[in-house]
């Protein structure tokens, strides 16, 4: 309503930002399938800081040079290891504050994990 009225307008940079994560998502969805079958993510993307400015380059992985696909999967990786940390630091909080019963527990080894789901 605001809007419509001419009360609120985006600043310019809210519509840079807006189209930013757009396009990111955009790409982030962008799967092909393999010559083996296998439905694997096309487009990956490199973080790089310079001068205190966070840059994102992405690369389609048909076409990328192989620094640009093992700095974005180890920089993936490394995401994946936060949230398990993340994880682990809720459950501990929950066994030490809430949790008057049997301890929870996780197993932070995906091995079998990943080995039942590839086998799929």
């Amino acid at each position: 309503m605001a809007i419509d009225q001419g009360l609120w307008r985006p600043s310019p940079q809210l519509v840079l930002n807006k189209a930013a994560e757009d396009v990111a998502r955009a790409l982030r969805e962008d799967y092909v399938t393999d010559s083996q079958g296998r439905s694997v993510r096309a487009k990956h993307a490199v973080r790089v800081v310079e001068e205190g400015v966070q840059h994102t380059f992405w690369a389609d992985l048909r076409h990328a040079p192989p620094l640009h696909v093992e700095m974005a999967l180890k920089q993936r990786r490394h995401q994946i290891v936060a949230d398990c940390l993340q994880l682990k630091t809720d459950m501990d909080s929950y066994n030490q504050n809430y949790n008057a019963g049997r301890q929870l527990t996780m197993d932070f080894d995906f091995t079998l994990d990943l080995r039942e789901l590839d086998a799929a």
